[in-house]
């Protein structure tokens, strides 16, 4: 195979992965995101409980 046939495909690859690793990224993000959407509703939630209890 000769050089500029390799350097083809290991530049077609490269992209490939940074594609994947772009994706990777991303999904993790979203991810994260989710868990501090969670989070913040499991915040809410505990406050909203612990002013009723101090109303009763």
């Amino acid at each position: 195979m000769n050089r500029r046939i390799r350097k083809k495909q290991d530049k077609k690859i490269t992209e490939a992965i940074n594609g994947l690793i772009s994706i990777a990224e991303w999904q993790e993000r979203q991810r994260q995101a989710a868990i501090r959407r969670f989070v913040k509703r499991c915040e809410a939630l505990y406050e909203q409980q612990r002013k009723e209890e101090l109303t009763q």
